[in-house]
């Protein structure tokens, strides 16, 4: 049995600052003049721009303020093989009795984050699509799951110990 704990996100402003004064301290690349752009990946203004906004523009705790709106929780789960590990997810019941409980998996790259653009409207459900008691959880090593505590090799689409 997994124990469930709630979870709020609280990253430490010395993380926040630390990454600032990386992005700060970034030194960029030369770029060919004449290829064409994206040709030999991301253009190097797109970089630089993107670089000035994660470091000045971008409102880490508003962002984390509107994420600790939704109900988080982490629950110790114990993988066969692999040790226990502490994953992260967002539990989102809907007041629909008859709601079908819905296990949302994010992608590769990706994260929880992803459900909750269309959160709302799977619990609220509606006249012609069913309600969903949402699950999304944080996939190990994404996230604020644990990160991976054994090597894992995979042969033919199933895991292997390694």
């Amino acid at each position: 049995m997994s124990s469930i704990s709630p979870f709020k996100i609280a990253v430490p402003e010395d993380k926040i600052k630390r990454l600032r004064q990386k992005l700060a301290l970034t030194d960029f690349p030369d770029e060919i003049s004449d290829i064409e752009p994206w040709s030999q990946g991301s253009p190097l203004s797109d970089i630089r721009r993107l670089t000035l906004y994660w470091e000045n523009g971008f409102d880490w705790r508003a962002v984390e303020a509107k994420l600790n709106e939704l109900p988080q929780y982490t629950a110790k789960i114990e993988v066969d093989g692999y040790d226990t590990y502490d994953v992260h997810f967002i539990h989102q019941p809907s007041t629909v009795k008859t709601a079908i409980p819905l296990l949302f998996i994010h992608g590769w790259p990706g994260s929880f984050i992803e459900v909750t653009k269309i959160l709302a409207e799977l619990v609220k459900g509606g006249k012609d699509f069913p309600a969903f008691h949402v699950v999304a959880p944080s996939l190990i090593d994404f996230g604020f799951s644990s990160a991976s505590k054994k090597v894992r090799v995979f042969f033919l689409g199933r895991p292997s110990q390694g």
